[in-house]
């Protein structure tokens, strides 16, 4: 009966999803998000994720030309606060960004700042092909940044959620 539930809940709300209007957000939220199945749950390694996450994201840099972007741990606290909310909210979003940026930007004197926002991936690999598969997130991952962190948390089903932001520090 609970797996009935869920199959009809998750049709509705893919129906519900369609009907509504194609803003890019609605859309972002269905090639970012990859489906679970109820009785499924994650076994994800956050830390470890976040790692191989960030050296598929530097890899992939390199591959077309652009250089590796550098850590920055000062930063990591906004991109884990950032998968605090969207897991409270059961979403994923960008909600606040401008928030983030300008607190980031004047932290650490950057000059640009983006971010990239997943959740429900199970591999890195996964994770990096969604966000190439979105035209605006290869933007970002591909754009002219110079730092980055990246945060993976894992949800009360054992879901990860992923923030990732971009930043350009210009040295003086």
């Amino acid at each position: 009966m609970k797996k009935i539930f869920y199959t009809l809940w998750v049709f509705a709300s893919v129906a519900a999803l369609t009907m509504c209007s194609k803003s890019p957000s609605v859309q972002e939220e269905l090639e970012l998000t990859e489906t679970f199945l109820e009785n499924e749950k994650a076994v994800i390694d956050p830390a470890k994720m976040e790692t191989e996450l960030l050296n598929l994201v530097n890899d992939h840099r390199k591959s077309i030309g652009e250089s590796s972007l550098q850590s920055s741990p000062s930063s990591y606290v906004h991109a884990k606060d950032h998968n605090d909310y969207m897991i409270s909210k059961n979403k994923l979003s960008h909600d606040n960004f401008e928030e983030r940026a300008s607190k980031i930007a004047t932290e650490i004197n950057a000059v640009k700042v983006s971010e990239n926002v997943a959740r429900f991936y199970n591999t890195a690999e996964k994770t990096l092909e969604g966000w190439l598969k979105s035209s605006t997130h290869k933007t970002t991952l591909e754009g002219n940044f110079t730092h980055t962190t990246l945060s993976v948390q894992v949800d009360k089903q054992g879901r990860p959620y992923y923030t990732q932001i971009f930043m350009r520090v210009d040295a003086e």
